[in-house]
């Protein structure tokens, strides 16, 4: 599979819009998915006002996910919560239902966890969280090379990490710097 990663523009917002409103995301995504809900969610980043960095999921030439990354230390209480520092943050979601099964969320997390590494050159690691009823998910971290570091309730202020959950955590190979 040949994937890629293009930064998400605001003619994307709609598709990302059905993609959160989809049976198979919504009940781990927990947010609005109405096309003005996205927009003021993920508006104040495309504006450069948030550092988050987000994408949308290329397989083939077609989109069919969101991806986005942060480092922890720009969210100190998220940092704190999950007890990690130094360290990256992802989120992904693979959008499109005739992709979910297929093995792209596997190659996707590890392709964007590669260049997660490659971008943010200092950090150790790499940090995610998933539902604990979300097995398609963490077997995903799991064949990418993340560790199960905690299971348990996290805390967090965001709704999509409600109920029992995971932090996995994929550490920076040996010898490895990054670019920075």
């Amino acid at each position: 599979m040949d994937v890629s990663f293009r930064p998400l523009r605001r003619a994307d917002l709609p598709l990302l819009s059905r993609w959160i409103a989809a049976p198979h995301v919504a009940p781990w995504w927990r947010e609005d998915p109405s096309p003005d809900a996205v927009a003021r969610a993920y508006g104040p980043a495309l504006d450069g006002a948030d550092p988050t960095e987000m994408f949308i999921a290329v397989v083939d030439g077609r989109d069919v996910g969101y991806v986005q990354r942060y480092l922890l230390d720009d969210y100190p209480e998220w940092a704190t919560g999950l007890g990690i520092t130094d360290a990256a943050g992802i989120d992904y979601l693979i959008g499109e239902p005739d992709m979910v099964g297929t093995g792209v969320g596997t190659v996707v997390v590890g392709a964007f966890t590669a260049a997660t590494l490659e971008r943010y050159g200092g950090v150790t690691c790499v940090a995610v969280t998933v539902q604990q009823a979300n097995p398609r998910s963490w077997r995903a971290l799991e064949k990418t090379g993340y560790e199960r570091v905690y299971a348990g309730t996290i805390d967090s202020s965001d709704p999509s990490d409600d109920g029992p959950g995971y932090v996995y955590v994929r550490r920076r190979p040996e010898g490895d710097a990054g670019a920075g």
